[in-house]
């Protein structure tokens, strides 16, 4: 008998946006959620997930941060987003992103002596 399994390493963007201030560069910006997770496969069809772990990014630094609140991470995955308000003690900061060097919009590296991203136009 012969048997093909796997597991792989995937991320998912989940639907989630939260306006925030944020702590690390005090500019306006959100919260963009995704998940990583470990896939396990038998004949390339998936049959479960495991590892999951749930992150947010912030647009305006890039800063990413864990969201250590399981609870409302599993709600982001469920589609419940529009539910969930991600508060100080629900995220711990992973990497304090750079605001200068990068496009709050597109997250493009730029130039300092830019004053519109090259890639999206948009102003820095």
């Amino acid at each position: 008998m012969f048997f093909i399994a796997g597991i792989n390493k995937k991320r998912e963007q989940l639907d989630y946006y939260e306006p925030i201030m944020c702590s690390s560069c005090t500019k306006y910006g959100r919260f963009e959620a995704y998940i990583e997770y470990n896939e396990f496969s038998l004949f390339f069809l998936p049959l479960f997930k495991f590892s999951k772990k749930y992150y947010a990014r912030t647009t305006c630094c890039n800063s990413l941060y864990m969201i250590t609140n399981k609870e409302k991470g599993l709600m982001m995955e469920r589609g419940q987003g529009h539910n969930v308000f991600l508060k100080e003690k629900d995220v711990k900061l992973i990497q304090k992103g750079k605001y200068g060097n990068t496009c709050p919009n597109c997250c493009n590296q730029v130039s300092e002596e830019h004053n519109y991203c090259p890639n999206c136009g948009n102003q820095l």
